[in-house]
Formats: C-alpha cells, sequence, structure tokens
C-alpha cells in the first residue's frame, strides 16, 4: 500500500525527481534482505530498523515497491509537531 500523500507525488513529480520515504515491512521479513531487495528495486537506503527502512525514492521507486507482496506500507516520513502554542 502508498500512502495517498505519495501517491499525489508520484502523479505530479517527475521521474528523476526524489524525496524521502519509509518502507514498513510484514513481520516476516528480515530486514537485511529487504535492504538488498529495496536497493535494487530502486531506493537509496539510509537506514534501517526493526520492520522499517528509510531511503530516497523516485516516483518509478515507488511503484515497483509498492507492489511487493512482502511491503506493508510505503509512507512519507512523520514530522513532529510542537504541542505547545507559540
Amino acid at each position: 500500500m502508498v500512502a495517498p500523500e505519495l501517491e499525489r507525488w508520484c502523479r505530479e513529480a517527475g521521474d528523476g525527481d526524489r524525496r524521502t520515504a519509509v518502507v514498513r515491512l510484514r513481520g516476516t521479513v528480515e530486514v537485511g534482505q529487504a535492504v538488498e531487495w529495496l536497493v535494487a528495486l530502486g531506493m537509496e537506503v539510509t537506514s534501517s530498523g526493526p520492520g522499517s527502512v528509510i531511503g530516497t525514492v523516485t516516483p518509478p521507486a515507488v511503484r515497483r515497491i509498492g507492489q511487493q507482496t512482502w511491503v506493508l506500507a510505503v509512507e512519507g516520513p512523520r514530522t513532529l509537531r510542537s504541542l505547545q502554542r507559540g
């Protein structure tokens, strides 16, 4: 599943445009193996941890990654917002 925000970006961006994405993995997938697969699909991996991989992608890479059965979701990075009023 590709998050709606990334779907919109894929439609509007050029094939060479890049952005950061978080790939959430299904529970049975080994992270090291997933990193290799994601690199082969076009992701420039910047970090990985339990259950997810973060990296830079192009619109075609997002489409390829989103079709994989071992991928739970492809999302944009989350931003933290302050709860304080400023």
